[in-house]
């Protein structure tokens, strides 16, 4: 697939402008198929990061804070933080929580303060398959029938220097590990970015012989007829010596247009220009899925809980508006009152990497092993090697983003632990010990690490265990963090 997609690549490079003068081709179509032909530029207004905020990245919170308090939007700074770093990551971000509680807009709204764009993706309960994600291929009419997110993915690529959020809406009213299983065993290739290979390469391979064709006939036929490399198809046809020829070595029959001809191979390269037969994940872009959990959508399987982060929004109106309002203006006063726009680059959130190394002498990894042995392979709670790899890989983002370590730890336990949390307590655990004994010895084992740090417990991992615990209580002992 690669090689076909250098041919389309080769022949745009060696006969591009040739292709533009006989009309085969749009200069637009050609520059965006090889945008290192010309040198990229940033069209947008506004101050870069490091001019903006020299502080780095713990500054940044803040700024985002106050500019959607502006738009009316307020977010904690500990939310923004969390997302800052979950950013960072360039993981699968899942924003759970009931409608109006705000995932969207944040998504919506940290686009615009960075100078960035956004897509919404709804996503449809019909959605059966990755044709629904990413399009399909239509042998009748010889083309690629591509999807919103498919055109969200090649706006981003046409934009390498601007972040690109794309969320799918509702995602879960669709079977995520249906639709979305095939990108996200792509996703899981973090050494280089992946390609996504959309339908076969043949038609491509067909087009580009068809073009090399005609170009090499009409070529010879200006050659014989005197007329320069720069002679437009216009010109080849009004001079009748190189019509002549043309015809003749093309095989055009007296009745027979060759404008006809070249209708049908325009419309058939502009099919490949614009949907090559695979499309490499641009760097500039971050996916997100907004879900609600109740009785019209469909559960996360495991498959797709091990390789996500998990977001929980809480109801708006159970927020402490005081102290977001009293954060608000403290960050007022430490911001710059004439800072300009901020237009930040993909670049500025780091790169996309592997996951660290497997780290067992460092102390939090050493906790999460200890979980994963004692408290979750027994409950049956998938939290394995990969989980553990990408919870230090967050660990690592929330650093830079102001974020403490114990605070970081909470977190990881919010986004990877808790949400695959669902089983009945009433059954014994592999190891034979009854599930709810079990968790309750989590419980204390999570509140003895957190007990006498900053956090508050409540608000913390061991706060929500300790209301899906009492709600399985009031539930056959049903077990679930999605419970409510």
């Amino acid at each position: 697939m690669e090689i076909a997609y250098r041919r389309l690549e080769e022949l745009l490079s060696e006969k591009g402008d040739r292709l533009v003068a006989l009309g085969l081709a749009d200069a637009e179509d050609v520059a965006v198929l090889l945008p290192h032909l010309g040198a990229m530029e940033d069209a947008r207004e506004g101050i870069s990061f490091n001019d903006a905020l020299p502080g780095g990245f713990a500054q940044l919170a803040p700024l985002l804070q106050c500019r959607m308090a502006q738009q009316g939007l307020l977010y904690s700074q500990p939310q923004l933080r969390d997302f800052l770093a979950l950013l960072r990551t360039r993981d699968l971000v899942v924003l759970a929580g009931d409608s109006g509680s705000g995932k969207t807009s944040l998504v919506r709204a940290t686009a615009k303060a960075i100078g960035g764009a956004c897509t919404i993706i709804p996503v449809k309960p019909n959605w059966t398959g990755p044709e629904d994600l990413l399009g399909y291929f239509n042998p009748i009419q010889r083309s690629y029938q591509a999807t919103p997110f498919l055109l969200a993915l090649q706006a981003a690529a046409r934009n390498p220097l601007v972040p690109h959020f794309i969320c799918l809406d509702e995602m879960n009213l669709a079977r995520v590990e249906h639709y979305f299983s095939d990108f996200l065993s792509l996703l899981e290739n973090r050494s280089k970015a992946p390609q996504i290979p959309l339908y076969t390469a043949d038609e491509e391979r067909h087009v580009v012989v068809e073009q090399g064709i005609f170009l090499e006939v009409e070529a010879e036929a200006r050659r014989r007829s005197g007329l320069g490399d720069g002679a437009t198809l216009e010109e080849v046809l009004r001079d009748d010596r190189a019509n002549a020829e043309l015809h003749r070595l093309g095989g055009f029959a007296d009745n027979e247009s060759v404008l006809l001809h070249h209708g049908r191979l325009r419309r058939s390269l502009a099919a490949q220009m614009r949907m090559p037969t695979s499309i490499i994940l641009p760097e500039n872009v971050w996916i997100f899925g907004a879900v609600n959990m109740d009785d019209t959508t469909h559960q996360l399987s495991p498959k797709v809980l091990d390789r996500v982060q998990v977001v929980r929004f809480r109801n708006p109106m159970l927020a402490d508006w005081d102290a977001i309002e009293a954060e608000v203006q403290a960050a007022h006063q430490s911001l710059p009152s004439d800072l300009a726009e901020l237009r930040m680059t993909p670049e500025d959130f780091g790169v996309r990497s592997d996951y660290p190394a497997f780290d067992r002498h460092d102390e939090k990894v050493a906790f999460l092993s200890h979980l994963s042995r004692e408290y979750l392979d027994p409950l049956g709670v998938e939290f394995g090697l990969r989980a553990i790899r990408q919870s230090q890989g967050y660990m690592i983002a929330a650093e830079a983003t102001g974020i403490g370590p114990d605070e970081a730890l909470d977190n990881v336990i919010k986004h990877k632990i808790l949400p695959k949390i669902a089983f009945d307590t009433a059954r014994p655990a592999g190891s034979g010990r009854p599930r709810r004994e079990l968790i309750d010895e989590l419980r204390t084992e999570l509140t003895g690490r957190f007990e006498g740090t900053s956090l508050d417990l409540e608000a913390s991992c061991v706060g929500d265990l300790g209301r899906m615990i009492r709600l399985a209580d009031g539930n056959n002992g049903i077990l679930n963090y999605w419970l409510r």
